[in-house]
């Protein structure tokens, strides 16, 4: 968290957060553990969006992503926030699978 810029960034593991390309799915007291996983991310999707309502950025990234290209979307994001510049008022969620970060 970036208070005075008012920049959220969490980076997500494949397995609590369900990555669509590494998550896995336990075999035992799968019931259970599906039921886990998916209200993981319906909290990370309400995290995003009371954030965004407060006038909050935020950024997402998967464990696995490559992170000094993370910090350079994080750095920016900081700097734009800072210099008083408005994002699109949208979170900045990770890019769907194959897609590369903007």
């Amino acid at each position: 968290m970036f208070t005075a810029a008012r920049l959220a960034v969490f980076v997500d593991g494949c397995f609590w957060h369900a990555c669509p390309d590494h998550a896995t799915q336990p075999a035992s007291n799968a019931a259970w553990w599906r039921e886990k996983l998916a209200t993981n991310v319906a909290r990370d999707r309400d995290t995003d969006a009371r954030l965004t309502a407060q006038g909050w950025e935020v950024l997402r990234f998967w464990e696995h992503a490559d992170m000094r290209a993370a910090a350079g979307l994080v750095e920016d994001a900081w700097r734009r926030r800072r210099a008083g510049l408005s994002s699109s008022g949208s979170p900045s969620t990770r890019p769907a699978p194959g897609e590369p970060a903007t």
